[in-house]
């Protein structure tokens, strides 16, 4: 693999905020909550569905990361961006993206290894990230590299475009 996994400098802006953010699933998790437990049900859809995540998310005032990593081969095909939380020894992962032509390369494991070395460095004892229930292709590459459910919440993205969405969590200890 030729790709550099590098911090993401002052230049890389530009190059972050052209990252094509988007995937395309046929298959959503329908979340199932009870009391004590927490199951994701594979439900396939009549239709693909894709989604493509707003970058300017990545640079909004509420997005408070402060350590960031791009993949980096002649331009920005990857990127991860960290926050750590001391008061629970947490690297918190707020954005994490491979350009759709790039994934399956190794990227995304080279990116998420990169996090995973600053959360020691840093002192965490775990990583932690929320994306979305219709994040099917995401959800399973995480599972892939070691992270598990942890929780989920069917009301957080109520109100907004997304409303039918669910957000999980997830965490890989370090």
């Amino acid at each position: 693999m030729a790709v550099t996994i590098r911090e993401m400098r002052d230049g890389d802006r530009k190059g972050v905020a052209a990252l094509d953010t988007s995937f395309e699933t046929r298959t959503i998790f329908d979340v199932v909550a009870t009391a004590r437990r927490i199951e994701l049900t594979e439900r396939t859809l009549e239709t693909p569905r894709q989604k493509r995540y707003a970058n300017a998310d990545i640079f909004a005032q509420w997005s408070t990361w402060d350590t960031a990593f791009v993949a980096d081969d002649d331009g920005i095909v990857g990127f991860a961006s960290v926050e750590y939380e001391a008061w629970h020894a947490r690297l918190v992962l707020w954005h994490f993206y491979v350009a759709p032509a790039r994934r399956r390369e190794g990227i995304a494991r080279a990116l998420l290894e990169r996090v995973e070395a600053h959360g020691r460095a840093v002192g965490a004892k775990r990583v932690w990230l929320e994306t979305s229930s219709v994040n099917v292709p995401g959800v399973r590459a995480y599972e892939r590299l070691g992270y598990s459910l942890c929780g989920a919440d069917v009301t957080l993205y109520e109100g907004l475009a997304y409303m039918d969405e669910a957000a999980l969590y997830f965490t890989k200890p370090l």
